[in-house]
């Protein structure tokens, strides 16, 4: 079921990945899979596609022998129409991904624009961090059901800021996505670990180890720091699925500290229809409650159209997004 290892990765990289700490970034862990976003993100120890090069790099022999995902994600808080105050934000998520039992290979782009307070001659400013990024995974298997993988990136990325002038959040969200930033050329890199043990699997990924930094005109630094995730899979039988993932670490987002924990499930209604869903929450602040609702289905054999929607108690948070993924 397991490639053959080469030569195991240094174990110094997984300390790396039991290292506890508080963090600053700008993309939450919820940016793009569209399986794990119906399931609320409870995917960590799931990764069995391949999306698993963004979740776990470590999953993707979990999977079919080869397969590919195409998809887009839109994401947004606040309300439209309301006049413009910090806070409400715009994001989008696109990733294009194949791969196969040993190696897989990925392009995407994040891109988050938000409203904050601006210089004292503008009372209201709109920042914006546009990332592309073209990954090569690895996997290696370090003992039997215990696999460990690695996403190296090249990113090219901007960060822009600036002041907006309107009258309703989507005005400003609209003039803060016109803003452009000098671009700069980083590398980072994402380790995972997962242990298959049939009926139940074990899973932890840490992104963004290099935790590249993007600077403005005006030499303001933004950070997208390291994010490290567990996850716990229970796989009963008859297409059912289980999972729940925590944050072991806290990140500074913009609206504020963040720590995820999600539960989700995926289970199959027949061969050609699969129904997701499941409930992340902040263990920081408010809890800040998000739930998610996942559909897949079979439109030819193996190849499957994916969607989900996502609803926040707050600030009328909420995402969707749609795509396509094949396994062969």
């Amino acid at each position: 079921m397991f490639p053959r290892s080469f030569r195991p990765l240094p174990l110094a990289v997984l300390a790396v990945l039991l290292t506890p700490g508080a963090a600053r970034a700008q993309f939450p862990f919820e940016s793009v899979g569209i399986r794990a976003l119906g399931m609320a993100g409870a995917f960590v120890a799931v990764a069995d596609d391949a999306t698993a090069v963004y979740w776990n790099p470590a999953g993707l022999p979990n999977g079919s022998p080869a397969g590919m995902t195409v998809e887009w994600n839109r994401f947004q808080t606040g309300n439209r129409t309301a006049p413009p105050v910090p806070g409400p934000a715009d994001g989008y998520g696109t990733l294009v991904s194949l791969g196969t039992w040993p190696v897989g290979i990925s392009y995407g782009r994040l891109r988050s624009t938000w409203l904050a307070s601006g210089p004292p001659a503008s009372p209201l400013g709109a920042q914006q961090l546009d990332v592309f990024q073209i990954g090569g995974t690895l996997v290696q298997t370090v003992a039997p059901g215990v696999v460990i993988g690695s996403t190296l990136k090249y990113l090219r990325g901007s960060f822009a800021t600036g002041p907006v002038d309107a009258l309703t959040v989507e005005d400003a969200l609209s003039q803060g996505s016109s803003l452009e930033g000098p671009g700069a050329n980083k590398f980072d890199m994402d380790v995972g670990v997962m242990a298959d043990m049939r009926y139940v699997r074990l899973g932890l990924t840490s992104r963004n180890l290099l935790e590249p930094q993007f600077t403005d005109t005006a030499g303001n630094t933004i950070t997208v720091s390291r994010q490290t995730r567990a996850g716990l899979a229970v796989l009963p039988g008859d297409g059912l699925t289980l999972a729940i993932d925590v944050d072991l670490e806290t990140v500074d987002l913009r609206d504020g500290l963040r720590q995820m924990i999600a539960l989700g499930g995926e289970g199959r209604l027949g061969a050609r229809l699969a129904l997701r869903g499941g409930v992340r929450w902040n263990l920081k602040q408010d809890h800040q409650e998000i739930a998610a609702v996942g559909l897949g289905v079979q439109i030819r054999q193996r190849l499957w159209l994916d969607g989900y929607y996502t609803q926040g108690r707050r600030d009328e948070d909420r995402g969707f997004g749609i795509g396509l993924r094949a396994g062969y």
